[in-house]
């Protein structure tokens, strides 16, 4: 997605919401697809913080998860957000097959030291139609057992708590202050708007709550060219018009 792009969809929101001054704009990408130029053009156009899927710090079990990136483009990447926008993060994967907790222990410090006040955490799961989950049939795929998972989170906690970045939701830890919104807004059991393509959301309508999905791209663009969610918090704020108080959250083709 071009900085144009998303500058185009802040203004089609604009003109049927109005966007509060500290809505939190949230930009999700791949270091493959960071470049300074770029992401100054995301801030150009009111994205306000992003949040990178590095996924792991050590070559191997990048190439394994099938991530496209190398470790140094995901070091730079970082990097490049941090000087952009004032609140960034990145994710990463443990409880990863054949990885002990002494690796786990190296990497997170790691990610660590690298963070500027958030991060999240999310521990491997097997999911159907994936390269894992062939394997993991096939008997050919060790995962941590339940005890050694249950290890992993136990030590995932404790390293950043002692960081100052306790977990304010099960796989999100941030410095107080630094918590993502919309991550916040979702387990608050808050209202949120889903647009675009498997897009979800959970709206207010005449006292009773409904849900929605998109399942299907708008005839108007393509899956790549679509945001694939925002999420935002809307009241009424003039006749005909809401507005954004909370935030958004979309993901970079």
């Amino acid at each position: 997605m071009s900085p144009k792009a998303v500058a185009a969809i802040i203004d089609a929101v604009a003109e049927e919401w109005e966007i509060d001054r500290k809505a939190e704009i949230t930009l999700e990408a791949n270091p493959t697809s960071v470049e300074v130029d770029r992401f100054r053009g995301f801030r150009t156009a009111g994205v306000n913080r992003v949040s990178l899927g590095v996924q792991s710090l050590r070559p191997g079990p990048l190439a394994e998860l099938g991530r496209r990136h190398t470790v140094e483009e995901a070091v730079t990447a970082v990097r490049i957000a941090q000087s952009i926008f004032d609140r960034s993060s990145f994710d990463l994967i443990y409880a990863r097959p054949k990885q002990t907790l002494e690796d786990w222990e190296d990497e997170l410090k790691e990610a660590i030291w690298m963070a500027r006040g958030h991060l999240s955490l999310y521990q491997l799961t097997i999911e159907q139609g994936t390269r894992y989950f062939d394997l993991f049939n096939a008997g050919k795929l060790q995962m941590p057992n339940e005890d050694l998972a249950a290890d992993f989170y136990e030590l995932t906690q404790e390293l950043t708590k002692a960081a100052g970045m306790p977990a304010y939701e099960i796989s999100n830890h941030a410095v107080p202050g630094q918590e993502s919104r919309h991550n916040m807004l979702y387990w608050r059991y808050g209202e949120y708007a889903g647009i675009g393509p498997g897009a979800h959301g959970r709206l207010l309508v005449n006292n009773q709550r409904h849900a929605t999905a998109t399942e299907k791209c708008p005839s108007t663009g393509s899956p790549r060219s679509m945001p694939r969610a925002m999420a935002w918090s809307p009241t009424t704020c003039s006749p005909g018009k809401n507005r954004v108080t909370n935030s958004w959250s979309w993901a970079c083709a």
